[in-house]
């Protein structure tokens, strides 16, 4: 009995441990960007959590992009308005917002994309409210928020073009890595508690952890994605996304960004991400493929994860 308590006891404070995480908010702002971008809120799908972002619109553009964060991260994380400032200025309209438990939203708890995939969809349901059609929605999406972006449309048809960066296949995979990150577990051990951390999690918060599974929802969506990953990532190795790219539909393109590390690749090719997502969605909406432009070539603070900082020209020398 006194086993079977610690044994339960661990669990539910990895569980706890992993899915209540710090808060954060932007370092910029649309307006640094010269973006004309609106407060807005809205409530996730089903559980109504009310959530925060920025819509930068306009009623001349049709298709509209909702960016989707990572674990800890916020709405402008990951150079979300580095890359949807090159999308606005190249005809679609963008959505940033902080997912549930994240930034400014409402919330507790993170779950690996299990609600956040709701957040994902109370998103698709604000950009329907503005008049936008079902199948002019894409998504991009980095780390966990590129798994969400997968959850999210494998359930949700006005959902038409998806980018994941660093996504994983199956987030059981994770588990022990993330739990020695998060508390002092050594990550040799978390094997021997992960059925009762999926049990308690279940139980308790109703995160169904098997059921958050990239590569299996990603065989549901009949469209071409377009898979970003690095070959240096030791936070979600790339074989997850070598996974996710095999149960795609054919099509999907999958680059491989040669040694860089976890949802880096925009620092190290940043003209190339841009472009490449760009004539991704043009493709997948029916839009000509005409010249990319924009004042987004100018040269930009690339903060690392680290901390590094640095400055790069957009358009020079990332082809």
């Amino acid at each position: 009995m006194l086993l079977f308590t610690f044994y339960v006891g661990v669990s539910t404070f990895v569980v706890r441990a992993v899915a209540i995480i710090d808060r954060s908010e932007p370092e910029y702002r649309p307006e640094e960007y010269k973006l004309p971008a609106k407060d807005v809120e809205f409530p996730s799908r089903n559980d109504g959590l009310n959530l925060k972002g920025w819509h930068i619109s306009s009623p001349d553009k049709e298709h509209t992009v909702i960016f989707v964060h990572g674990f800890g991260g916020n709405r402008g994380s990951a150079h979300a308005l580095d890359i949807g400032s090159g999308l606005w200025q190249n005809g679609f309209n963008v959505l940033f917002f902080d997912l549930s438990a994240s930034g400014t939203s409402e919330g507790e708890m993170a779950s690996g994309g299990y609600f956040e995939q709701d957040d994902l969809l109370g998103a698709v349901d604000f950009v329907l409210n503005t008049g936008i059609r079902p199948g002019n929605i894409g998504v991009v999406g980095f780390s966990m928020g590129g798994a969400t972006a997968i959850l999210g449309a494998s359930k949700e048809p006005g959902i038409q073009a998806i980018v994941s960066d660093s996504t994983y296949a199956n987030i059981l995979d994770l588990i022990a890595q993330e739990v020695a990150l998060a508390t002092p577990i050594p990550e040799w051990i978390v094997p021997v508690f992960q059925p009762g951390i999926i049990v308690i999690a279940d139980l308790l918060y109703g995160i169904k952890l098997k059921e958050v599974v990239p590569e299996r929802a990603v065989s549901s969506i009949d469209y071409p994605i377009f898979l970003i990953h690095g070959t240096g990532d030791t936070r979600v190795p790339f074989e997850q996304s070598i996974r996710v790219h095999g149960a795609a539909a054919s099509g999907s393109t999958f680059w491989k960004v040669d040694g860089v590390r976890h949802a880096r690749a925009f620092e190290e090719y940043p003209s190339k991400y841009i472009e490449d997502t760009i004539r991704y969605f043009r493709t997948r909406f029916g839009l000509p493929s005409g010249e990319i432009v924009g004042e987004y070539l100018q040269p930009i603070k690339i903060i690392s994860i680290d901390g590094d900082i640095t400055y790069r020209m957009i358009g020079d020398g990332s082809k």
